[in-house]
């Protein structure tokens, strides 16, 4: 697999390498074969089909194929990326509920009257 980085007229340093696919489940029929891969931190787009001997091509070239790639999904738009937001929310909403009943509990305690010795009462749950 071959490695170029290159800045396109906007002076933004791109990455650009093949991508092979380990699976194509869930993978549109075209992207079967592989894409380049164009990145530069913030943005990434895929080009297919690979173009022969891509690695050696001018750096004109190679800025006019970043140009017609096309954007790439965002991971938040995966399928995996979305059980897993949804795990994240899922576990923030736990984590507020038991924060929660906490506040409860404690300002029960706070509201108890004292025993009669002197002492805490036994704090409930």
């Amino acid at each position: 697999m071959g490695l170029r980085e290159f800045e396109d007229q906007a002076g933004r340093r791109w990455a650009v390498w093949e991508t092979f696919p380990g699976t194509t489940a869930g993978l549109s029929p075209e992207f079967h074969d592989g894409w380049l891969t164009f990145d530069d931190g913030a943005e990434r787009r895929r080009l297919r089909p690979v173009p022969p001997n891509w690695e050696a091509l001018p750096l004109e070239r190679l800025t006019m194929l970043l140009r017609v790639a096309d954007a790439a999904p965002a991971a938040r738009d995966t399928p995996l990326a979305k059980i897993e937001e949804e795990r994240r929310v899922s576990e923030r909403r736990e984590s507020e509920r038991r924060h929660a009943e906490r506040r409860v509990r404690n300002r029960r305690r706070k509201s108890e009257p004292r025993s009669s010795s002197g002492g805490d009462a036994a704090p409930l749950g």
